[in-house]
């Protein structure tokens, strides 16, 4: 069961640095100005949006990561 644990542990720790590394890849679309408020198309907000996406399932990634390690202690 441990080595079942460490393997879903690593599984999901590698996932999370892969959702890390995609919300922080690439190029922001630069800023536009807009009379009122930023429209729900407006490039940067959906990039900041996508990163935002990808960050919360780095951090349950990471969690579930976590979890595993501290049940194979517990095991």
């Amino acid at each position: 069961m441990e080595y079942w644990l460490d393997i879903a542990a690593a599984l999901f720790a590698f996932g999370a640095a892969a959702f890390w590394f995609a919300s922080a890849y690439g190029d922001l679309p630069p800023m536009v100005s807009y009379f009122d408020a930023a429209p729900a198309t407006d490039p940067l907000y959906m990039a900041i949006k996508r990163s935002a996406r990808m960050n919360r399932w780095a951090a349950g990634l990471s969690g579930l990561s976590a979890l595993c390690m501290a049940m194979r202690i517990i095991v």
